[in-house]
Formats: C-alpha cells, structure tokens, sequence
C-alpha cells in the first residue's frame, strides 16, 4: 500500500512530476482548496475544520461514510493514496492512521512520527464507520504515543 500523507501545497508540488493515472486523493480543507490536475473521478473533496470536539464545521459521520465509500473503490496494489489537509498534521494523518489500521497494516508509523498529530475526533468517528473498535483507553493510548515521540525527539534535541 502506498499512501502519502502531506499538505496541499506541497502535493500540488509533487505531483506535477507523477504519472497521475494511478494516484488517489483525499484532499481535506477548511478552505476548500482543491488539487486541480487530479480528475475529478479520482479524488474525493470533503471540507471541515480541525477540531476536537463536535461541531457544525467539524469532522462528522457523513463525512466518514463519504471517506469509506470512496476508499472502499480504491485497488491498493495499482494506486498512491494521498491524504492532504491544509498543513499534512492532523486530520490527514487521522485518517492516514485509519485506512492503515483498515487494511492490517502498522498505524503506529503514523502515531510515532512526530510530524503528525492525528486529529483524535477524526480517528474515533472513521474507526467507527469502518467498523473498528476503540476503546477509551485505547484512543488515549494513541494519542500518548504520539505525544510521548516528540517529547522524546525533543529530549534528544536538547542533548
């Protein structure tokens, strides 16, 4: 499975030189920028604001159905899946971490990278709808790794 979690600004960059045939999208924003060269056939386009708590502008369980539906068309083994969001941190990386946990694969690799801060409301409501089982304690568990990685990187940096 590839999959690239990034801004939007930088994947408009790096994928001018791709073969885009084969490339997936899942562009989130609160300012609903788009990645125009991607037909439209190949991305989905979903707008909300990066918040923890429920909202009128946050993460919802329409936008989740809306993630799986187009997800569960996408063939793993022929295409790149970019998750993007206004800054390639938080809600790209909550769901990055929720379609590697879907397909059996290592969600930690999102968790442990201190460039990431998955966005925890994101993560519960997509677990959800794709019928994955979180606990309380396991939400909290994934958010103290994530924290506990940067606070390691920063220990290391002031060494």
């Amino acid at each position: 499975m590839e999959l690239r979690v990034t801004s939007i600004k930088e994947a408009k960059r790096n994928l001018r030189t791709l073969n885009l045939s084969n490339v997936k999208a899942i562009i989130i924003s609160s300012l609903y920028d788009d990645i125009e060269i991607i037909p439209s056939k190949n991305k989905l386009l979903i707008e909300f604001d990066d918040l923890n708590y429920q909202s009128q502008n946050s993460f919802n369980k329409n936008l989740a159905r809306k993630i799986k539906e187009f997800i569960d068309k996408i063939d793993f083994a022929k295409n790149k899946l970019y998750i993007c969001c206004d800054s390639g941190e938080s809600r790209s990386s909550a769901v990055a971490a929720c379609i590697l946990r879907k397909y059996g694969e290592d969600e930690n690799v999102i968790w442990k990278d201190t460039s990431y801060h998955p966005n925890i409301l994101v993560y519960r409501i997509l677990c959800e709808e794709l019928g994955l089982k979180n606990s309380r304690i396991r939400l909290r568990y994934k958010a103290y790794i994530n924290n506990k990685a940067l606070q390691n990187k920063i220990n290391s940096a002031k060494k």
